[in-house]
């Protein structure tokens, strides 16, 4: 299957060789609920005054610290909410449906490329930059492991930050200027989706790559597991860097 993330800030589109996001759990798709439902043979259910509750397991590649989920139905099936825990059932995760249209209609041109990118470039505000004015730091190092350099690059159009990181689980953090195409391209991605906060990141074996406010971010290590790559991705937010 193939799934494209639209970038219209950048006239780009990227372009995945993958089953995502129906080859791992999603709270947001009833499909894939009813997946985890119907897949787990020590599924837990019970029934409250208002309320149907399954517990599941639940397959977040990515995330080894979700383990399961509680997902509530009321009495006319339709489906209230889902909480995703970890081992120690904290919940992480928590998805609420005020409304449920299992009757909606979408046209034909809500899935043709070159409509959406038309009509998001219309109500996207976001500016490419030349220069990163502020270091961008992850909130989440592994254990062991520390800043070691920061170097900055003047490129032809834009500028480099690389941050290099030493210790038990070394690994190199890249802030590049994104650049905007004339025409319209279609990137392919090698790697398999994932939802970060503001945007959608391609992780592989051993590198993480998103966009997000005009900046390209890579996180490459030879040592780290998928999991730790997407925890220290998704705590990148901005901060100074002591020097």
């Amino acid at each position: 299957m193939c799934v494209i993330v639209l970038t219209p800030s950048l006239n780009k589109s990227f372009k995945f060789q993958s089953d995502w996001p129906y080859n791992n759990s999603q709270t947001y798709l009833l499909q894939t609920l009813l997946s985890d439902i119907q897949n787990d043979s020590k599924k837990t259910f019970k029934t409250t005054k208002d309320r149907y509750i399954f517990t599941t397991t639940v397959n977040y590649p990515n995330n080894s610290d979700l383990v399961k989920q509680k997902i509530y139905f009321d009495k006319k099936l339709m489906p209230k909410k889902v909480e995703v825990m970890n081992k120690k059932g904290d919940v992480l995760i928590r998805m609420t449906f005020k409304k449920v249209d299992f009757k909606a209609e979408f046209k034909d041109k809500y899935f043709e490329l070159e409509e959406n990118m038309a009509t998001a470039k219309t109500d996207d505000a976001t500016k490419t930059v030349s220069k990163i004015d502020s270091d961008t730091y992850p909130m989440y190092v592994p254990e062991n492991t520390k800043l070691a350099s920061k170097d900055t690059v003047d490129l032809d159009q834009g500028q480099r930050v690389i941050m290099t990181f030493e210790g038990d689980n070394p690994f190199m953090f890249v802030q590049q200027t994104a650049s905007i195409t004339d025409d319209l391209a279609i990137v392919s991605v090698y790697g398999e989706p994932y939802q970060l906060a503001t945007s959608v990141a391609a992780v592989s074996d051993n590198m993480i790559s998103w966009v997000s406010n005009g900046i390209e971010y890579y996180i490459v290590s030879d040592n780290m597991s998928e999991t730790d790559l997407v925890n220290v991705a998704s705590s990148v937010t901005t901060m100074p860097v002591s020097k």
